[in-house]
Order: structure tokens, then C-alpha cells, then sequence
């Protein structure tokens, strides 16, 4: 065998194994190297062997050669970089397939046996053409690569066909396999990134084909080994015949594996998977057959980029539908925890995960009770991570796992309280279901224990030891949607505080005014007539009690924005001796004004004698701050089913848009002279208490005066 000295390559140093530059081809082959002007740079040892002719560095290319292939080496001498060729030369037994290609500005002749007649080629392409047809209505990435490994396996003859998928961190895991009968299953196979090493990986994607015709061949140097004109080793990247890591070799050898092939799987210009083809004696597939297999795994990724992308958008339209119903249950939630952790569908069904914790201002519940110690330690990592709202790892940060969670998931949806959202997995070690003992069949080598099926799953439990299975990016882009739907809530949540903040000052402010005005000129008069003391008295408690009971009105401020409703005290009610008693109030509250009644006595109703009397108050307020003269007219009269409550006062002609929104808050009154010290909630409020007994308001304006009429049904 090939192998290296254990001082050259080993498993502590393949990751910068020069695999690109081994100074050999394998065997079954010849390769020879020209310059820009057609000058042989070098060739393989075997050269003369297979060909029944030297090339002699320095010269050109043996005339029998050219003759044959002229046209071919014409095309690479005057191409630029990256082109690519084939051909055929040669008759019966001694023909040969040509792949040719110029890299770095030399351009490479690889000869292949080729035993095929020449129109095997159209054979090899209906058989390709009958997996293409198994897979293309494939409606899963699984069921896709088992047909496709199915299909090398039927047409090349392979002991054993499997299928490789690589995962985000670059380990990789057997998810289709087809063999002969006896042989012990791989599916399921889990290893380490590090069995495929980085450079390994690049030269998959650059040279889709590999095939080991001898796993145990001895190499056939180049001679020389080194480019003539810039003393370093020729760069074999591209080349079919380059020879092989020995490390690789021995993982084959130990496996019971003569000949292998490999096809890659290249999505998005990175490399997904790749078929693996291992046979028990010494396999070759000529040229023609591993292109047509080159184009079956084309096929097979155009086709995986396709279901994924197929996948994900539907894995985005489900979250972003759960997303929506959850966001549209938080607007009017209380307890936002709460809601955030009973929510359905839940947290821990946007993305897969054992366990969701909520946080927010120090407080932390999760959905199952598992995480609760590891939220409380990652809330106190996370209020570290300043300028960090999307923090996804899967080995637990800076200590051992908590209660076995390694993996944590996070987004931050209000910086002000750290709040935050928490998916936490387990350690991803799992146990593989061999179909047999494979110990028994494989061989230790002289790189020991590693290089083998086992080995190399024991390996990869050591590297993912404490590790949790790495979040997606379809993952990620959930957790962000997530975060960005709930940092809306938050902001609106925060808004409409603000709001009713504002509304709440403003109301107090508008309808304690005349309770204190009344206050105000009951306490001036005590000194002038202290007659009147018992009077006045009485004026001052209802109106301080008037202000107790106002306080909790403008509370309810915050249930009408919340979409509540105001809620009401309904009581039977003397309607008439309730506006009997408001009339003298306001005459107390606003001197000056001549407030006419008529009001029909005993007048009953089952009505919140509070909230009427606050619109009632509203209505004269607004009269004497609005109108002309300084009057207005209180009525009450009553209906089959209604009590109709009118107040009027002489006006100045309002415009259309501003009477049709007279009862809307904020309406900007503020400018107005009379009103500088209101927001135009009186109106809002009555309305909304007039609705709330299932009556109305309505404004009206005509002979020089405005009209409030309310409604109340009984």
C-alpha cells in the first residue's frame, strides 16, 4: 500500500494535508503536463506503460499523440483559464478516455482505459435518464436520496451505495443507503467534521467524481515532481486520477473496502452531501459511466435546493401564522409572561426544542418546568450582551450544561426590561442502531481505533460531547420574526400608556374643574354671609365627593382605549331631582351664568346617577366655555322608552368637520381661547357613557344655538 510514514501524514496533522499536491496519480491512469506552448512539463511514472510511448519533458507531445489528439490540445493551448475537454484515442483494448483542462496555466492530459464501445455512451445516458424519472416527482429530500442511491447502486454494481448529508457544523450522517445482501448497515452512521477535512471538502466541490479504482495501489509519481519554471509541486485539484490521502485509504482499507467512488452534492455552491460507493474487490467505472452519474447528482441537487426551498417557506408561512395568532392574543393580555407561556399553539412549537423560558424584569417562567434553574443563569449572561438581540449557541457558555441543556436559542424583545425569550436543547449524543457488530468485521490499521465505522462514531460523541444539535437558519429567522412581532406589542403596550396617561391628566384636569370651582366659591362666601354656612357646606361635600367619585370615572379612561367598555352602576333613579340638584351645582360652579330649566318632575329611571351626572356637567361646562351670552337651557322630558336630556346655548356656526367630531378626544381645543386648559375628553367621555345605557348624543346646531340631546332607553 501508499501509506505515508506515520512522521509525514497522521491523524493529528491530515487537516493540512497538501491533498491538492501529492506529487502522484493512482495507477490505473496516465497523466502528462504541458506548458502554455504545448512543452511537456512533466508526466507520470507509468506513462510509457500505458501508452506505449514516452513523453519527454521539454518537448513536445509524441507525434502518434497529436496525431490523435491535435484538435483537443490546440483548444487547451489557446483557451483561458478553466477550460475544460474530452476525448478518445487509441482502438479496441488500448483506447483511452481524454480529460483534459488548463489550471494555473498548464494544462493536464489524464488517459483513462476505456473498454466501452463508442455508443455505450447513449446507454449510459437512458439509465441515467430512468433515475432522473424515479426522483423528480420525489416530494421529500429522503425519499429522494434513497431512490438516487437505489439507482448507483442497480446500475453500477457497488457492494454498498450510501448517501452522506452534512449538518450545519459540518459533521455528517448516513441517511440512504443500498447494498448487497450480508452486509452490515451504515444508515444512521453519525462522524465528525474532521473526517472530511476543510481542504477535502473544497476539492469535492471542485471536482464533483472521485474513484479509487485500488485502495491499496501504489502510487505513480510525476516526473519531475516539481513545474520547472516555478519550482512548486503540481496543482492536481481537477484532476480524476489524483492520487489519495493515505489516511483516507486506510479508513477504506479498514472498513473491508478495494474500490470506491464518490458524487458529490453541491446546493447553493456548497457542499450538501455526496453519494459513496464502496465495492470488496477492485472496481473501476470508466469516464463516460461517472459523468453520467455527474449529472444524476446535478439533477439530485437542483432538485434538494428545490424541496428545501419548497420546506422552508412553508416551515415560515406555519411560524409566521402561530406567530400572528400569539402576537394578536398579547395586545390586551395583562400578565405578559402569562400569555407569552399559555399561549396556542406554543413557544415550543415555533421551533423544536425541550423546553421555552419568558423573562421580563427579572421574573422567568418556562413552559415544562425542565429549564427553569438554566434561564435564571442565562437571563444573568444574557443582561451582559449589550448589543446582541438574536444569541444562539449550542455548547452551554462558560460552564457545565444545566440539567443536561446545552443548546440555547434567545431573542430580546424589550431592552428596557430585559426581556427576553429562551429555547433550550439537550446534548445531541445519540446511539446509533448497528445491523450487526461491526468490530468484527473491520480491521484496527496501523492509525488504530479512529479509522474505523465505530471509531469513528465514538469520535464524533467526543467531539459533540455537551453539545446541543445546532439551531438552523430557518431557526434563527423564526426566533427574529418572533421578536420583531413581540417588540411591536411591547411598543404599542408603551404607547398607549403614554396615551392614557395623557388622557387620564387631561380628564382630571377638565372634569374635576367644576367640583373645585364650586369648592372654591363656597369657600370665599363662608366669610360674607354666615348664614349660609350650613348651605355651603353641604355644596362643598357634594362636590368634594363629586371629585372622589370623578377620579375612579377617569380611570375608566384606560378601559374604553382597551376596547372594555365603560362599565356602569345602574340604580333606580329620580332623573329629575338628579338634574335638579346638577343645576344648582353648576350655578355655584360657573357665576354668571343663566341657566334656564325645564325639567319634568319625577322622571324615573334605572340609570348610574354618576356617569349622568358627569354628562350632564360636561354639557353645561362645555355651554358656559362655549357659547354667547353666557346662557343655556336644561330640559328633560320623558318618552314610551326614553329619557331625553337637552342642553342648549347661543353659538357661534361651527364648521361641518369639527361638529362631526366633537365627541372624538384630542381635537385639538387647546387653541381655542375658551378652552386652554383642555384636551376635548369631556365630550368622548359622555359619549361613551351615553352608549354604555344603550342611548346616545347627538349635536346639533340651527337658530344660533347649539344642541346637545341625549338619549337614555329605560
Amino acid at each position: 500500500m501508499h501509506n505515508a510514514s506515520p512522521d509525514q501524514v497522521t491523524l493529528a496533522n491530515c487537516e493540512n494535508e497538501p491533498i491538492h499536491t501529492p506529487g502522484s496519480i493512482q495507477p490505473h491512469g496516465a497523466l502528462v503536463a504541458l506548458a502554455a506552448d504545448g512543452r511537456v512539463l512533466s508526466r507520470s511514472q507509468n506513462f510509457a506503460e500505458h501508452l506505449g510511448t514516452d513523453a519527454q519533458p521539454g518537448h513536445p507531445l509524441p507525434a502518434v499523440l497529436l496525431s490523435q489528439l491535435g484538435e483537443l490540445v490546440e483548444a487547451g493551448l489557446g483557451a483561458s483559464e478553466g477550460w475544460g475537454d474530452s476525448a478518445r484515442c487509441g482502438e479496441g483494448e488500448a483506447s483511452f478516455d481524454v480529460i483534459a483542462h488548463r489550471f494555473k496555466n498548464v494544462i493536464y492530459l489524464e488517459f483513462e482505459p476505456q473498454p466501452l464501445p463508442e455508443n455505450a455512451f447513449h446507454h449510459l445516458a437512458g439509465d441515467a435518464q430512468r433515475i432522473i424519472s424515479r426522483i423528480r416527482h420525489a416530494r421529500d429530500t429522503e425519499a429522494l436520496l434513497r431512490r438516487v442511491t437505489a439507482g448507483i447502486h442497480e446500475l453500477t454494481g457497488y457492494d454498498r451505495v450510501m448517501a452522506y448529508r452534512f449538518r450545519p457544523d459540518d459533521s455528517g450522517e448516513v441517511v440512504a443507503e443500498a447494498h448487497r445482501p450480508g452486509l452490515v448497515s451504515y444508515l444512521g452512521q453519525r462522524y465528525p467534521a474532521s473526517d472530511i477535512p476543510s481542504q477535502a471538502r473544497r476539492l469535492y466541490i471542485q471536482n464533483p467524481t472521485r474513484l479509487i479504482a485500488e485502495v491499496t495501489y501504489d502510487p505513480s509519481p510525476l516526473i519531475p515532481a516539481m513545474h520547472p519554471e516555478t519550482g512548486q509541486p503540481f496543482d492536481l485539484s481537477y484532476c480524476e486520477l489524483r492520487s489519495v490521502s493515505p489516511i483516507h485509504c486506510e479508513y477504506l482499507n479498514n472498513m473491508g473496502v478495494r474500490g470506491s467512488m464518490s458524487v458529490s452534492i453541491v446546493v447553493g455552491g456548497k457542499l450538501w452531501g455526496l453519494f459513496s460507493c464502496h465495492h470488496q474487490t477492485s472496481k473501476q467505472l470508466a469516464y463516460s459511466v461517472r459523468l453520467s452519474f455527474q449529472m444524476v447528482s446535478q439533477i439530485c441537487a437542483a432538485l434538494v435546493e428545490r424541496l428545501e426551498q419548497i420546506q422552508e417557506g412553508e416551515a415560515i408561512n406555519l411560524a409566521q401564522t402561530r406567530i400572528h395568532a400569539l402576537e394578536e392574543g398579547l395586545h390586551d393580555a395583562g400578565d405578559l409572561i402569562a400569555a407569552l407561556c399559555q399561549a396556542s399553539p406554543g413557544l415550543d412549537q415555533l421551533v423544536e426544542c425541550e423546553d421555552v423560558a419568558v423573562c421580563l424584569k427579572g421574573r422567568v417562567q418556562t413552559l415544562n418546568g425542565i429549564a427553569d434553574d438554566a434561564a435564571r443563569q442565562m437571563q444573568s449572561h444574557l443582561s451582559m450582551l449589550s448589543d446582541h438581540d438574536l444569541y444562539a449557541v449550542n455548547r452551554w457558555p462558560g460552564s457545565a450544561p444545566v440539567n443536561g441543556l446545552c443548546g440555547v436559542l434567545a431573542v430580546r424583545f424589550d431592552r428596557r426590561k430585559n426581556g427576553w425569550i429562551m429555547w433550550f436543547r439537550p446534548e445531541q449524543v445519540e446511539n446509533v442502531r448497528w445491523g450487526g457488530k461491526p468490530e468484527k468485521i473491520v480491521d484496527t490499521g496501523p492509525s488504530g481505533p479512529r479509522l474505523t465505522p465505530r471509531g469513528s462514531f465514538e469520535a464524533w460523541e467526543e467531539v459533540v460531547r455537551g453539545q446541543a444539535v445546532p439551531w438552523s437558519r430557518i431557526e434563527r429567522n423564526v426566533a427574529e420574526r418572533l421578536r420583531q412581532a413581540i417588540a411591536n406589542v411591547m411598543f404599542h403596550r408603551v404607547s398607549n400608556t403614554d396615551s392614557m396617561r395623557q388622557m387620564l391628566i387631561a380628564a382630571l384636569g377638565h372634569d374635576l374643574r367644576t367640583p373645585l370651582q364650586s369648592i372654591t366659591m363656597a369657600a370665599s362666601m363662608l366669610s360674607d354671609n354666615e348664614q349660609r354656612t350650613a348651605r355651603l357646606r353641604q355644596a362643598i361635600a357634594t362636590s368634594t365627593g363629586r371629585m372622589s367619585r370623578l377620579v375612579s370615572h377617569v380611570m375608566e379612561l384606560s378601559r374604553l382605549q382597551a376596547g372594555l367598555g365603560m362599565a356602569l352602576a345602574r340604580v333606580p333613579t329620580d332623573v329629575s331631582a338628579l338634574l335638579g340638584d346638577l343645576a344648582n351645582e353648576a350655578e355655584l360652579a360657573y357665576p354668571g351664568l343663566s341657566l334656564e330649566r325645564d325639567i319634568t318632575p319625577g322622571i324615573q329611571a334605572n340609570v348610574d346617577p354618576d356617569r349622568l351626572a358627569q354628562v350632564v356637567i360636561n354639557l353645561i361646562g362645555n355651554a358656559s366655555q362655549h357659547g354667547v351670552g353666557n346662557r343655556a337651557r336644561l330640559s328633560l322630558s320623558a318618552g314610551p322608552k326614553e329619557v331625553l336630556l337637552t342642553v342648549a346655548n347661543p353659538a357661534p356656526p361651527m364648521s361641518e368637520h369639527r361638529l362631526q367630531n366633537l365627541f372624538a378626544p384630542f381635537k385639538g381645543t387647546t387653541s381655542q381661547q375658551g378652552n386652554r386648559d383642555g384636551l376635548g375628553l369631556g365630550l368622548y367621555i359622555s359619549d361613551a357613557i351615553a352608549r354604555a345605557h344603550g342611548g346616545s348624543i347627538r349635536a346639533e346646531q340651527g337658530e344660533g344655538e347649539v344642541r346637545f340631546t341625549v338619549r337614555i332607553a329605560v
